[in-house]
């Protein structure tokens, strides 16, 4: 059996041994109005701001309101990235959620009947926290194979909805908000390499359920920090590390790293380990906190819309989710920055 410590590789060759590829066109983002600060936290449970600093960074978190369901987030973050990238469709749409609207049909078909779509494959995929970057890879490999030309990928999450707001090991956490991306097809890469893999006999250190010393509490979103902690870090870095290699870079020639934002501890002992400063990993989770598979393309398209992105910067992303599973993407940025930030 494989180590989790050794990095994975995948049964497909990189694109860049490839003449067609995949690359981003456009990115787009949402985050509900609703707000969920630590001070409001302090009267819904036993904690302190002091205490979710230390353990968490986070200071706020988005909370969606009435109506506001994974699909109808993903919507309005998949507008604005079709907007971006000047299409007015593609040729499949992918959503990343562990907290769908219904077991079905799947959001992907709400958001495509509410973009006025018809007639592209739509699908949900669910890897938890990795369900991004497992989208990225799908649709890459479609783009390769010229089954499409284009594809939508979206990360939507209503984490709020799956919160036990008793359990305080959990709750301060997790946020909601959408992150999506349109790809298209290319002759140089965008993407050049991804990764992905999975290890279900860590299945029960993140999981939807009663708590573990309890059950006949309410099912809700569960986890086992210490174990959870330690997991995620070794496999980003291993992910970071190959999907630097594989693209043809040495670690310390990408400019960007751009881990799931679990948590401000993971994310800083992640850099620490990849031998990178923090100024070179893009970190949104203090005013976003944990939004699951929308927490990359959040925190992609902020770095995007605030102009630090360039056109060529190298970017990784890394994740790692319930399942287990974890993964990635290597990229050369394609988008130039908004008119606005130059």
């Amino acid at each position: 059996m494989t180590s989790l410590l050794q990095p994975v590789t995948n049964s497909s060759p990189d694109a860049t041994r490839h003449t067609r590829h995949a690359t981003m066109a456009g990115v787009g983002v949402y985050l509900p109005e609703g707000l969920l600060t630590n001070a409001d936290l302090e009267v819904m449970v036993e904690t302190s701001d002091t205490w979710i600093m230390e353990r968490t960074g986070i200071r706020t978190r988005h909370r969606a309101g009435s109506g506001e369901t994974a699909a109808m987030m993903g919507v309005k973050a998949a507008r604005r990235a079709m907007q971006m990238a000047g299409v007015d469709t593609v040729g499949a749409i992918i959503c990343a959620t562990c907290s769908p609207d219904t077991l079905m049909p799947a959001a992907a078909c709400f958001i495509q009947r509410e973009l006025g779509l018809v007639g592209m494959p739509c699908f949900d995929l669910n890897a938890a926290c990795s369900g991004y970057v497992f989208g990225l890879n799908v649709a890459n490999s479609l783009i390769q194979t010229g089954s499409i030309d284009s594809a939508l990928v979206i990360a939507s999450e209503a984490m709020t909805s799956l919160v036990d707001f008793t359990d305080r090991t959990t709750c301060v956490l997790f946020g909601d908000g959408a992150g999506a991306a349109v790809l298209k097809a290319t002759d140089a890469p965008g993407i050049r390499a991804t990764r992905w893999g999975a290890d279900a006999s860590r299945a029960d250190i993140i999981y939807i359920g009663p708590k573990q010393d309890n059950e006949d509490s309410v099912d809700a979103l569960r986890m086992r920090g210490s174990n959870t902690f330690r997991l995620a870090v070794d496999r980003m870095v291993a992910m970071g590390e190959e999907l630097a290699a594989a693209a043809g870079w040495k670690v310390s020639e990408v400019d960007f790293f751009i881990p799931h934002q679990a948590n401000q501890r993971i994310i800083e002992a992640v850099g620490k380990r990849l031998g990178v400063g923090l100024d070179k990993v893009i970190i949104n989770v203090s005013e976003v906190g944990n939004t699951s598979a929308a927490s990359i393309p959040l925190a992609l398209g902020d770095a995007h819309l605030s102009g630090r992105l360039k056109r060529g910067d190298k970017v990784v992303c890394i994740a790692f989710g319930a399942g287990a599973t974890w993964g990635g993407v290597a990229m050369e940025w394609q988008l130039d920055p908004p008119a606005a930030t130059r």
